[in-house]
């Protein structure tokens, strides 16, 4: 442990300008994937208004039944 890499500035930057790009790309094609995908489209605005009219529930409550849907699953 404590290693260091030494990096050129530039190849850093060029580094972080290309990521930067990706993380742009993968948005927009995520959104085109959810335009063009009625169904999960009418599913994502469903849980958005059930959000916003208070129909939520406890994270706790979630992940205790996410564990146990995936215990029934093995």
């Amino acid at each position: 442990m404590g290693q260091v890499v030494r990096v050129p500035a530039e190849l850093f930057k060029k580094f972080l300008r290309v990521s930067q790009a990706l993380d742009e790309f993968h948005d927009a094609f995520e959104d085109f994937l959810i335009v063009n995908n009625p169904v999960l489209l009418r599913r994502l605005r469903k849980a958005r208004r059930e959000q916003l009219a208070g129909k939520t529930r406890p994270w706790e409550e979630f992940k205790q039944e996410s564990a146990r849907s995936a215990e029934r699953h093995r």
